[in-house]
């Protein structure tokens, strides 16, 4: 895919992340990480990232042109042209184009009769790609066991609630030697049983992402679920995330990254992607965490 260089841009801000700005404008860590030639996760205050033209889609009316149609939607003639693969300027009443706005400000007085605004983004799950506010994402309490049945007593009186742990983003490093290596692999397709250079299976990702920083991991998910032990509290960066997608036994693991997101290699999107641990699909699937402790030794 050949990503133009120009487009709207977006400064960053105290607390943004790759992450959370790839969310808030519906595009991927990966896609920004190519379009302003970044090489890792780091971010500074002031910053200014060149953004994906936004994509949006006009109905055309009766007097319409593209140069009209660009104006209204921050876009150029050609950007509409190349998106449509128009050779000429005629346009017919009815035909549905698609407008790459390349300016963020909103479209001016569109007609009234236009359908199709720009949609908001949902939060579907499961997603496929970057989809969550990773800023003000936390991080998800690691299961309580099952506890046998109590004997019946009388009611108790109400209780205050438990305070949550502590955000397990207060150490959030983007220069984590796990977060470096796990950039490196976003977009490599998923295939089942897969573990080489050219696709991996969700197992197969976490333990060559681990060996590129000198820890050898078993090969599945059961076997690295069972090799280390339970998160108490608050989780790291570089925790395993374990899920059971088709039943009780564990099936599905990740890599925690902190502020609440995930890297895995997703069956549902083919490909290694982060995405967050409060998806609902995710918090029903989610069954632990579980703590590398030789990852600590391999901290700067």
């Amino acid at each position: 895919m050949v990503l133009a260089q120009s487009g709207p841009t977006y400064t960053v801000q105290r607390g943004d992340t790759l992450y959370s700005i790839a969310k808030r404008h519906d595009t991927t860590v990966e896609i920004l990480m190519r379009l302003n030639s970044l090489s890792d996760a780091t971010l500074s205050v002031g910053q200014v990232l060149q953004l994906p033209p936004r994509v949006v889609q006009h109905t055309v009316q009766r007097g319409d042109t593209l140069f009209s149609i660009a104006r209204r939607y921050g876009s150029t003639v050609q950007a509409i042209q190349q998106e449509n693969d128009l050779e000429g300027t005629s346009l017919s009443p009815g035909q549905v184009l698609r407008i790459p706005q390349v300016s963020v400000a909103a479209p001016s007085n569109p007609p009234a009769a236009t359908p199709n605004p720009p949609p908001a983004n949902p939060n579907p799950a499961p997603p496929a790609g970057s989809s969550a506010n990773l800023v003000n994402s936390s991080p998800l309490p690691s299961p309580t066991p099952p506890q046998p049945p109590a004997s019946p007593q009388p009611a108790p009186e109400p209780a205050p609630q438990p305070q949550p742990s502590p955000p397990a983003d207060t150490d959030y490093d983007p220069t984590h030697p796990l977060i470096l290596v796990v950039l490196k692999y976003l977009g490599l397709p998923y295939v089942f049983g897969a573990n080489s250079d050219r696709a991996v299976d969700c197992s197969a990702f976490v333990q060559q992402v681990f060996a590129e920083v000198g820890i050898k991991l078993p090969r599945t998910s059961r076997e690295q679920w069972g090799a280390f032990s339970t998160v108490q509290g608050a989780m790291r960066q570089g925790d395993l995330v374990f899920f059971s997608f088709g039943g009780r036994q564990i099936d599905h693991v990740g890599i925690y990254l902190g502020r609440g997101v995930f890297a895995h290699a997703n069956s549902y999107g083919s490909r290694v992607v982060i995405e967050s641990l409060d998806s609902p699909f995710y918090k029903r699937v989610y069954r632990g965490a579980k703590r590398v402790e030789a990852l600590q030794a391999v901290r700067p």
